[in-house]
């Protein structure tokens, strides 16, 4: 046998999916013919179908080496290279590549995933959009700039591009997975249950397809369903992290024992650096409290947090900076609109995740006339891009905001005289909103810090920009930045912005609902005061717990953590945090 035999049988092996069997025939013919670009793309190939991506990159690389030329090779190795968590070098390949040829859809649409994980949306979006332009039959393009656009807050833009690949090729599991999320944000709830059903039929052992089923049955409270279809998962993937963690929380203490052995085998075989190891640690953590065996739970979720610390670490220094220049825009000279535009008035409900900002949004979207549209991107998404570039916030960039950020609206039913806006990150872009929206409403959750972190500590919570609840010491820097922000909109802006404790907003419902409809210029609905009852979508972590009766036991359950919270509390700054003296 030579070099061409090993070659091919490697080839031959990678169409069959047997790809230890494919490196070992390529590896052969590298020994023959140390030489062959192709023989090392091809070790590569196997080494990236193993899992073994850093391996792979040493192989793509030396194919690139060897054959400069060789445009597979890069492409490969870019790929690798996001893999990796090094898509910064997978943005220098594929920038060269594109420039040597503008038509090459497969490097636009690598370039594309690279500037998506650099954070890059805009970027991101224009290598997708040309990628389809040299070849719009490459759906994986059509679904990942659907993706691009729903992270941009454009839901609309990412329905139409996931619906793109559907017209072509209406069994796309994946496709019908990723048009879920999107149509339920857009309160198409019956399409989103609809498509996250058709891809578990199609394809009952997809895990992401049975995930994205029970998220949206828990989503609508329909709990039992949802731990129906975790368990599905669960039969045909036993050690699925996602869904253990899922059902762990779900489910009632007697029957997550079984569970909890299951969640435990699964921890000997999950990576040590893994989101799934912190998963299976987060689900442990539930359950051990669950149990009442409080040390053990705080042992897990040092775990889990660490895991995610060193996984998403939190940058000081840049955090500090974007405070510091969005509140430089605004000494209380910016420029504000004139009117408010027609249509429903936003309501902004805000403050820290998990202080209680989806039971006040709960509150008002039981009013007959508010739609309640969950945590919007869309705000964050047009208002960044223009403060990292240092562009003023005057009267063409606040008409400019205003119509995108309508565009972004959905449909809405008749009556409808006021929507909430959610998303607790917006407390950074107060002085934006009242700038643009005179007659909007900020309604600011204030909760003991304490008891927020704690929250913060015990969720498994999704996103790069929440970074810092997985370390205590970041957080409480994170906290005394917010602070400070609160106090600088409140004093350019007074009078503008409510206050609402979510320790009385949890002890008297019925006179909280009666304030925030008066305070949000609605009349007072009965409906307003018990938001369990509501049967409207919940599209947050806290699904499950609004589906209960409002309740108190949350109240300082941070002292049965203090030392555990020790390192949070001490970097708290008394005179930002009155109340933890």
């Amino acid at each position: 046998m030579n070099s061409g035999d090993d070659l091919r049988a490697a080839q031959a092996h990678l169409a069959r999916g047997q790809h230890k069997q494919a490196l070992k025939a390529a590896k052969a013919a590298l020994k023959r013919q140390p030489k062959s670009a192709l023989a090392a793309n091809v070790a590569g190939i196997a080494l990236s179908n193993l899992g073994r991506h850093r391996d792979a990159v040493e192989m793509f690389r030396k194919a690139a080496r060897l054959d400069p030329g060789f445009a597979d090779a890069r492409r490969n190795l870019a790929q690798a290279m996001i893999l990796t968590g090094q898509p910064q070098v997978a943005d220098r390949l594929m920038s060269r590549l594109t420039e040597t040829d503008s038509g090459d859809a497969a490097a636009w649409y690598l370039l594309a995933q690279a500037k998506l994980a650099l954070g890059d949306l805009g970027g991101a979006d224009a290598a997708a959009s040309r990628a389809l332009e040299a070849d719009e039959t490459l759906l994986p393009a059509w679904r990942l700039r659907a993706r691009i656009r729903d992270k941009m807050g454009r839901i609309d833009a990412a329905i139409a591009d996931y619906q793109a690949v559907l017209a072509r090729a209406p069994d796309d599991v994946e496709t019908l997975v990723g048009i879920s999320l999107p149509l339920a944000r857009q309160r198409r709830t019956e399409e989103a249950l609809a498509a996250a059903q058709r891809a578990v039929a199609l394809a009952p052992g997809h895990a992401g397809a049975g995930m994205r089923l029970g998220m949206q049955l828990l989503e609508l409270g329909r709990r039992d369903e949802a731990a129906a279809a975790f368990r599905r998962v669960l039969e045909a993937a036993p050690g699925h992290a996602p869904a253990i963690e899922q059902l762990a929380r779900v489910q009632e203490a007697e029957a997550n024992r079984d569970l909890a052995v299951a969640a435990r085998a699964a921890l000997k075989s999950a990576p040590r650096r893994s989101e799934a190891r912190a998963s299976l640690l987060f689900a442990l953590a539930h359950m051990a409290e669950q149990a009442g065996d409080r040390d053990s739970a705080d042992r897990y979720l040092a775990e889990a947090n660490g895991i995610m610390a060193a996984l998403r670490p939190y940058d000081f220094r840049a955090d500090a900076g974007l405070n510091a220049r969005i509140l430089a825009l605004f000494d209380g000279t910016q420029a504000q609109a004139s009117a408010m535009p027609e249509g429903p008035r936003p309501i902004y409900v805000l403050g820290l995740p998990r202080s209680g900002t989806t039971l006040a949004e709960a509150i008002l979207g039981a009013h007959p006339s508010v739609q309640p549209l969950g945590e919007r991107a869309a705000a964050g998404a047009i208002l960044y891009p223009m403060i990292e570039a240092g562009q003023p916030f005057d009267a063409p960039a606040i008409e400019a905001f205003v119509r995108q950020d309508r565009a972004m609206l959905p449909a809405m039913p008749e009556g409808t005289v006021a929507y909430v806006d959610k998303m607790p990150e917006n407390y950074r872009l107060i002085g934006f909103l009242l700038s643009a929206y005179p007659d909007c409403r900020i309604v600011h959750l204030r909760r003991d810090p304490r008891d927020t972190a704690l929250s913060m500590w015990k969720a498994h919570l999704d996103g790069t920009a929440l970074s810092y609840i997985h370390d205590l010491k970041a957080m409480a820097h994170r906290f005394n930045l917010y602070a400070e922000t609160m106090r600088h909109w409140h004093r350019i802006f007074p009078g503008r912005i409510f206050d609402l404790r979510y320790e009385a907003m949890v002890q008297d419902v019925a006179a909280a609902s009666r304030e925030l409809a008066d305070r949000c210029g609605l009349e007072w609905s009965p409906a307003m005061a018990r938001p369990d009852l509501s049967t409207e979508q919940i599209l947050t972590a806290t699904a499950t717990q609004l589906r209960q009766p409002v309740h108190t036991r949350s109240i300082g359950r941070w002292r049965q953590h203090a030392g555990t919270l020790a390192p949070f509390i001490e970097g708290l700054d008394p005179e930002l945090w009155p109340e933890i003296a």
